[in-house]
């Protein structure tokens, strides 16, 4: 059956033309997920921001600063886990979930930096592909 059109052929806006997005899932269905996972999902612009920051960490301010002077490894074990431990934290506790600084906002800095430490330093200075 074909659908009543407006003059001009417009059509009317369904109740699926208004549904907002919360990364992959609908907005209604955020509150569910975390009251039965105890997790926040993940949403496009989050995982843009902490590719982003891996970006900058391990390839972009690297570069950059190898003219002037500083040797890559060393920035890229500075940089990288110290912006991607903190994109992580600031959108999994600001911009997804409005959390703020709770405890879990801290121990996911500090225990996502230290593994980032670590894997970038097994694989920059002793060569270790994980």
């Amino acid at each position: 059956m074909s659908k009543k059109r407006k003059k001009g052929g417009e059509s009317r806006p369904t109740q699926r033309d208004w549904v907002r997005m919360h990364g992959v899932i609908t907005d209604d269905r955020v509150d569910e997920q975390v009251e039965r996972t105890g997790t926040y999902p993940f949403t496009f612009t989050s995982s843009a921001i902490i590719a982003g920051a891996a970006l900058l960490g391990y390839l972009v301010l690297p570069a950059v600063l190898l003219g002037a002077g500083v040797e890559a490894k060393t920035s890229m074990l500075v940089l990288g886990p110290l912006l991607i431990s903190g994109a992580l934290a600031l959108t999994r506790y600001f911009l997804d979930s409005k959390r703020g600084p709770t405890k879990g906002f801290w121990m996911t800095l500090v225990i996502s930096l230290l593994a980032l430490l670590l894997v970038t330093y097994l694989m920059a200075f002793r060569g270790i592909a994980l």
